[in-house]
């Protein structure tokens, strides 16, 4: 499989994969809303195409000529106008059957979408019960589909590990929550390693994987590991909780002209231990991971060369 649609280029992980995918020689395709956000990639040979997964014409335009399709999108950003009334997991859900019936008329079979740890039939929230319904609908489309679910991903643009690297670097830092809940993390650098090796995977079909680091950490140590890594005091803690932000996500979503429901199932998910088990992954793809502070040092290290 050698012709890869990327959805999502112009988001943190959809940009690593891509030029990743160029490195190891793939012909690559992005579909963007605004192609000028991706002249970078466009200058080392990618194809942009612009469109917008709402649209089933220009996904389907997109999707032509394909071998497979990586989908990683992110509804909590503002999204096309035309469907700026509905639930943000509502425009994941359209969007994902543009892409389905985008393949099955051009024949492309294979998919690999990017959810989260923590999706469970039995969630409690918008947000993880949202990604629940979307996942089993790729898994039961008769596509060739699998499912990879990160932790907290460590990377300079990844927006849970920009808080708590700019909170490692303070004095004083404000934690959403009580610092307690635990994470397995990535390093970026291994989430795109498993992305790209289940793609030619007959065994990986019909799958979901659970990645991470063999870290499990709280709030408050990733914060004070961060801090070990940049050369900071270990910074004291102010807890702000969960209530008070999710009776304020009505007025972040006006504010940040997200789509309703969008913050407050966010929030959601973070009142829950996020850990997974990445043994069934590690059979298949076997190169060691980073722990969370290599993570940390080398998102430090690349950053620092840009």
């Amino acid at each position: 499989m050698k012709r890869i649609l990327v959805i999502g280029a112009s988001g943190f992980i959809g940009g690593y994969l891509t030029n990743q995918l160029l490195s190891e020689g793939y012909t690559v395709r992005c579909l963007a809303r605004r192609p000028h956000k991706l002249e970078e990639l466009a200058k080392r040979g990618c194809e942009i195409v612009k469109g917008d997964f709402t649209d089933p014409t220009s996904v389907q335009h997109a999707i032509e000529s394909m071998d497979a399709v990586y989908i990683s999108i992110h509804t909590l950003a503002p999204q096309h106008k035309d469907t700026s009334k509905l639930g943000f997991m509502d425009i994941e859900m359209n969007a994902l059957q543009n892409i389905v019936a985008g393949c099955n008329l051009h024949n492309v079979r294979r998919l690999v979408y990017v959810t989260s740890l923590g999706i469970s039939a039995d969630a409690k929230n918008t947000w993880t019960g949202g990604r629940w319904n979307t996942q089993q609908y790729l898994l039961n489309s008769g596509l060739d589909v699998t499912v990879i679910q990160p932790g907290m991903i460590v990377g300079i643009g990844g927006q849970g590990f920009n808080m708590v690297l700019a909170n490692a670097k303070k004095n004083t830092a404000f934690v959403i929550g009580n610092g307690l809940n635990k994470f397995r993390s990535i390093a970026i650098d291994d989430l795109v390693y498993n992305l790209i090796g289940v793609l030619n995977e007959p065994e990986a079909y019909g799958k979901c994987y659970e990645v991470g680091s063999d870290d499990i950490l709280t709030g408050d140590q990733l914060i004070d590991e961060a801090a070990d890594v940049v050369g900071h005091a270990h910074p004291k803690k102010i807890h702000v909780p969960l209530s008070i932000l999710r009776f304020a996500a009505p007025l972040i979503e006006r504010i940040a002209r997200s789509p309703q429901g969008a913050i407050k199932g966010a929030l959601g998910g973070l009142g829950s231990d996020l850990i997974g088990d990445p043994s069934a992954i590690r059979k298949l793809l076997t190169r060691k991971p980073l722990s969370y502070k290599q993570a940390v040092a080398q998102a430090l290290k690349v950053h620092q060369k840009k």
